[in-house]
């Protein structure tokens, strides 16, 4: 066998060089998804960069790029989170709730422990690798650990959003049946003001003992704050990541109020992304603060930053009755797990013109022309869809991301190719919806 200077030299190379690029690979893979490139916490000894995506280096992450590749074999939307509402019950009465006002049908027949356990099942069949626990209050739910520990570890990683009123009390459980993370919401650093939004006197006390016990536990923390025109031009933000870093919460998670549930009526949330680009850039010196948690904006992942906004393509929601919708904020209905199995409804959604692909320009239910489709209700109306038959006609080729995938439709139509939508402005596509409607 002849001697290669040339092989020996690249293996050589790739030897002293692959460890550099894997990392610096990393760093930019969470710098598009995130706006940073931080590791905010090390858990069971793997690095997280954020509550929203699995460890970096775990199973639930192996399960994650996997299933990428099985996207691209399918040549179709996968989902790789899902938001579970366990409960329709709660503590507080926030003014900005996205459930209570729009998805909650008092009266309704709430999913038991076992139906429940068995939407996970099939949630982690279709490929999931993040899921997360939410309400109502999820914790007035007494079989929250049981559900928790169903899930199976090795494929997703567990997330839990709460106000945080009963977390100190049942971290513990939490934390030995293996949640992986926890945001507790926190909406002004100053507790009268906290306490006056959500309606729940001593809340902020509560939330704060809470996450303080999670963090004992060995949890992933975070904050999960709705930041309001008000509130960001009245200093709120600074003022909670000062909280944030004195608590050592790993992670602050900002969502920009949107226009759905009891906030439905404000429409000065609609087309309205000027004061949520000024917040961004005026916050993008905590990126760069080693010392300051984790920052991240739900209007920066749903840009054309990241990911877009890609609810109904990589991620779905499942309401306490297990109706599927596409997200938390739109409270259109796309079918009940109780009625038809979950594979076949997310085919149905993920196939609909409005959800095929991701959308650049922030979430759907802030665009005024999206709003006036059919697959998105945000004003309390029940609305339910039809569950159209699933078609072979939609060709979907995703573009890897962190935890959710952009995807470019390439459907053909008389065998001519579709100039594919992610091409045209929002407003354009919405008004084609439409016109193939009509």
């Amino acid at each position: 066998m002849r001697f290669n200077w040339s092989d020996l030299r690249l293996r050589w190379f790739m030897a002293t060089h692959a460890l550099g690029y894997g990392a610096d690979f990393t760093r930019i893979l969470y710098r598009i998804y995130l706006g940073h490139d931080k590791v905010i916490h090390y858990r069971r000894g793997h690095p997280v960069a954020s509550l929203t995506t699995p460890a970096l280096f775990s199973r639930p992450s192996a399960n994650f790029l996997s299933r990428i590749l099985y996207r691209g074999i399918q040549n179709r939307n996968l989902p790789n989170m899902v938001s579970l509402a366990v409960n329709d019950v709660c503590d507080a009465g926030c003014e900005h709730c996205s459930f209570f006002a729009a998805v909650e049908e008092p009266g309704r027949h709430v999913l038991s422990g076992e139906e429940m356990v068995k939407l996970i099942a099939d949630a982690q069949e279709l490929g999931v690798s993040v899921i997360n626990f939410v309400g109502g209050e999820p914790l007035l739910r007494e079989d929250l650990p049981q559900l928790i520990r169903a899930v199976d570890k090795d494929l997703s990683t567990t997330v839990l959003f709460t106000n945080g009123s009963q977390l100190e009390v049942r971290a513990k459980s939490l934390a030995a049946a293996g949640l992986d993370s926890v945001f507790v919401s926190i909406d002004a650093a100053d507790p009268a003001a906290h306490d006056g939004f959500r309606r729940a006197e001593g809340l902020f006390d509560k939330a704060l003992a809470g996450i303080r016990r999670a963090r004992q536990l060995g949890m992933s923390t975070g904050f999960s704050v709705t930041m309001t025109p008000e509130s960001w031009a009245a200093g709120e933000l600074d003022r909670i990541m000062e909280l944030a870093k004195r608590e050592q919460v790993h992670e602050v998670l900002v969502f920009d109020a949107l226009p759905t549930g009891r906030y439905a009526g404000r429409t000065d949330l609609v087309d309205n992304h000027g004061w949520v680009e000024r917040m961004m850039q005026g916050a993008a010196r905590y990126h760069r603060d080693a010392k300051a948690p984790g920052l991240t904006f739900f209007a920066h992942v749903t840009s054309h930053r990241s990911v877009g906004c890609s609810c109904g393509t990589s991620y779905f929601y499942v309401s306490p009755y297990g109706d599927i919708m596409s997200c938390d904020f739109n409270h259109a209905r796309f079918g009940n797990v109780l009625e038809a199995p979950l594979w076949q409804l997310w085919e149905a959604l993920t196939t609909r013109a409005e959800f095929c692909r991701a959308k650049w320009g922030g979430c759907k239910v802030q665009d005024s022309e999206f709003r006036k489709l059919d697959g998105v209700a945000v004003d309390g109306e029940h609305r339910r869809m039809p569950q159209p038959a699933a078609t072979a006609s939609a060709t979907v080729m995703p573009t890897v991301v962190p935890t959710m995938a952009i995807a470019v439709d390439l459907r053909t139509t008389a065998g001519t190719t579709a100039v594919p939508e992610t091409a045209l402005p929002a407003a354009t596509t919405a008004a084609r919806i439409r016109a193939e409607k009509e």
